[in-house]
């Protein structure tokens, strides 16, 4: 019987993350580089792989472009070549399309955009996966508080309008959690399990040089803070790891409890 501390264990992993050298996806994939898996980061630039991580990282790069299958499929063939298997999925990277717009003047090009680039993009990375995940394996697709409630309007009133998020979005994020819980039931009986994990305020540096907007969120959240990369870290390894071995099809929420008001 393996120890508490051993089921949280990836040693002899193979782990691959989009999305990895992001704003979340830098911590969630030195979580997974912790605790011993061989992690992969497919992304779409190489340098900015190196910014992130250094020149001496034990890491790997591949390169991807999430919206395309072909790229998706070369991707995940590169790294089940030179690493036998894929055992870890982590569905991370996703393009937007609106943000800042009222959702009733989204075009049609940006309603698409943000469906395809997120949910689709999940849907696409997993039907990829699936020839390297023989043995079974595990599947974290990320999803958002946004999924689950409908944005707190007033948040986003002037001077924070440019950060409105807007119904496409809304509606993808939505669409991953609804496709874990399909894959979840359809996968299972493969050994794959699938899951979800649902952030909420993490805004970017970039994005917190609004004091007004910051300070919202911060006051609309329970906690009364926003989100640190770092506390997504034990989600994603909990689920990716056998810690999580009778978890299956389920939506985690980090969030500080802004979904429970």
């Amino acid at each position: 019987m393996a120890s508490t501390l051993e089921l949280f264990s990836l040693k002899g992993k193979t782990a691959l993350i989009t999305g990895g050298c992001g704003h979340l996806g830098h911590a969630m994939t030195e979580a997974l580089a912790d605790a011993g898996a061989t992690v992969y980061v497919a992304g779409t630039n190489h340098e900015k792989f190196v910014k992130v991580f250094g020149e001496d990282t034990t890491l790997h790069f591949v390169k991807i472009e999430i919206m395309d299958s072909e790229s998706i499929r070369e991707a995940f063939r590169e790294v089940a070549a030179e690493a036998g298997s894929i055992d870890v999925l982590i569905n991370n990277a996703a393009q937007y399309a609106g943000i800042g717009k009222r959702s009733e003047d989204l075009t049609d090009d940006d309603w698409a955009r943000c469906i395809d680039g997120i949910t689709g993009s999940t849907y696409k990375c997993i039907r990829e996966v699936l020839p390297y995940m023989k043995q079974g394996g595990t599947i974290v697709n990320i999803a958002s508080m946004y999924g689950i409630v409908s944005p707190h309007l007033a948040v986003y009133e002037p001077p924070c309008e440019s950060s409105l998020i807007p119904v496409n979005y809304c509606a993808a994020k939505a669409g991953v959690i609804q496709l874990t819980r399909y894959f979840g039931t359809y996968l299972i009986s493969r050994g794959i399990r699938v899951n979800s994990i649902s952030p909420g305020p993490f805004p970017s540096p970039k994005v917190q040089e609004n004091k007004v907007f910051a300070d919202r969120l911060r006051d609309k959240n329970p906690s009364h803070r926003l989100g640190d990369p770092e506390d997504l870290k034990g989600a994603v390894l909990f689920l990716a790891s056998d810690a999580s071995r009778y978890v299956v099809g389920q939506n985690i929420q980090v969030d500080g409890g802004w979904t429970i008001w």
